[in-house]
């Protein structure tokens, strides 16, 4: 029977690329965002100037960053290495499209049962290598998974091929193949160097009202496919893991703090609690890190915290809260 034996939540900010001395490039964008979600409602940056003045501004020097983006690398490294460790046959990778495949429809769940996904240029090099490389996936894992969590009372989509990721177009280039959205390549890239396992992808619509899978949702959708997984016939080791998170654009230490010891002691009830409102824009990714842990608990297993890393890009706070963390069982 197949056996869970990993499971993981990590950050895929492209500021995890980026030189520290590049960091504030990105605060224009958010200087520019008329709609900064920040608990429980959206702000304008002179809002959230108003709200939080300057604070972050002791945190925005090159030294802070420099620092910052070290501790982030040798995060990293730290899951990489504990994925390697251990040892899976098969993954999980559970994300979401920010309209780069789909710019115009939002599936709340969908899963990809196609025969393999296609990563590289003109992705930016944080999440793929300098030229064109295809991982396999699993179509008869996918296929399963996709009739059995059907079975538990989930209407999901099953997406057989993916199509052209239309943010290339942005970058100017025409690659010539489908680029998997980023929250897949930078798993593929930063963490199991370029050469995923059979895996099976599935995407969630966490940013775009009003499709988006609650908390609560996504709490239930990981014991379905917990439960699924388990049921599989095949002697496999599966890794589950989450791309994504934690809160952004505007970063909220306290409330990710309280995440984190949430995910720590298995509290579901304390997760689902939280509105709505708190989980949306990027901090939405938070919500598939239930599944993780759904995925794990009956294992044992307890939450390595390898760091958590605010990482800043104006005075009045926004950026992205980088925590890394993953499951094993003892």
């Amino acid at each position: 029977m197949a056996k869970i034996v990993f499971g993981m939540a990590v950050p895929h900010s492209g500021m995890l690329g980026q030189a520290p001395e590049d960091w504030l490039t990105n605060g224009e964008r958010d200087r520019n965002n008329p709609e900064l979600w920040y608990r429980n409602k959206t702000w304008t940056y002179p809002e959230l100037e108003k709200e939080r003045g300057a604070a972050f501004e002791p945190y925005l020097t090159l030294e802070e960053r420099t620092a910052r983006s070290k501790k982030c690398r040798a995060a990293l490294d730290e899951m990489a290495e504990a994925y390697k460790r251990a040892d899976v046959d098969v993954a999980i990778i559970l994300g979401k499209d920010q309209k780069e495949i789909w710019p115009h429809i939002s599936p709340s769940i969908a899963i990809y049962s196609g025969e393999d996904v296609h990563n590289g240029p003109p992705q930016r090099k944080v999440y793929a290598p300098d030229h064109h490389v295809v991982h396999k996936c699993h179509p008869k894992f996918a296929t399963y998974l996709l009739k059995t969590i059907q079975g538990q009372g989930f209407d999901l989509a099953d997406l057989q091929e993916w199509p052209e990721n239309v943010w290339m177009e942005r970058l100017g280039e025409q690659p010539g193949y489908p680029v998997v959205p980023h929250a897949y390549s930078f798993v593929y890239h930063q963490i199991m160097g370029d050469s995923p396992p059979p895996h099976v992808p599935v995407l969630f619509n966490l940013f775009y009202p009003p499709t988006q899978p609650s908390m609560a949702r996504c709490i239930e959708f990981g014991r379905a496919l917990r439960d699924a997984i388990e049921a599989w016939p095949e002697d496999i080791r599966v890794a589950v893991i989450a791309s994504g998170g934690l809160s952004h654009f505007v970063n909220d230490e306290e409330f990710d703090r309280d995440v984190m010891n949430k995910l720590a002691a298995y509290d579901y009830e304390g997760l689902a609690a939280i509105p709505d409102g708190y989980y949306q824009s990027g901090t939405s990714e938070v919500k598939i890190y239930s599944i993780v842990m759904m995925a794990l608990q009956h294992t044992g297993a307890e939450m390595t915290l390898v760091d958590y890393v605010p990482c800043w890009r104006t005075a009045a706070g926004t950026g992205e809260g980088m925590g890394f963390m993953y499951w094993q069982p003892k």
